[in-house]
């Protein structure tokens, strides 16, 4: 089997320095307080360090989980691939075949899709790390499907590339 070659690839990543911070607090905040909780009632310090390393031990995948959340799309001449790894482990391929139209447009991630990540209905989803803008895919059956890109002019050139090499 032929490989096709890659017109597009990206790959984006959780950098956002807001939601490490969101992330941080709600672990740190109930850490302390439940420590000083502990401290309060005279529970013994070899007590708490127990509670504190195991506190720590639930906490370190959940952030190696966050560390290794990524969008990964790749374009080529008859499909569109893509993955939020880890929750999909293989990348999904749509082909154009299937596709009624296909354009990069701006978004409301929280107002239509209720935030970042893998969002929507069955009907509309979105696949989104950060941003607001996105390649939006409709599907001849109806269904509608949007990859959150931070490159919209690159994937905006592929896709014109592609609609006049099919004329």
């Amino acid at each position: 089997m032929e490989e096709e070659k890659i017109l597009f690839y990206e790959k984006q990543r959780l950098r956002q320095w807001w939601l490490w911070l969101i992330v941080i607090l709600a672990i740190v905040v109930p850490a302390v307080i439940q420590i000083s909780k502990m401290s309060d009632s005279g529970v013994p310090q070899q007590q708490m360090l127990y509670y504190l390393l195991s506190y720590i031990a639930c906490c370190i995948p959940v952030l190696l989980l966050i560390c290794c959340i990524k969008l990964e799309t790749k374009i080529t001449e008859k499909c569109v691939y893509v993955r939020l790894f880890p929750l999909q482990i293989s990348f999904r391929s749509y082909a154009f075949s299937e596709m009624s139209a296909y354009f990069v447009r701006k978004y409301h991630p929280v107002r239509e899709y209720g935030g970042w990540g893998l969002k929507g209905t069955f009907n509309n989803r979105a696949l989104n790390i950060s941003g607001n803008q996105g390649l939006q895919i409709v599907f001849k059956n109806e269904k509608k499907l949007l990859i959150g890109t931070r490159r919209p002019q690159e994937i905006m050139e592929i896709l014109k590339s592609l609609q006049s090499n099919k004329k």
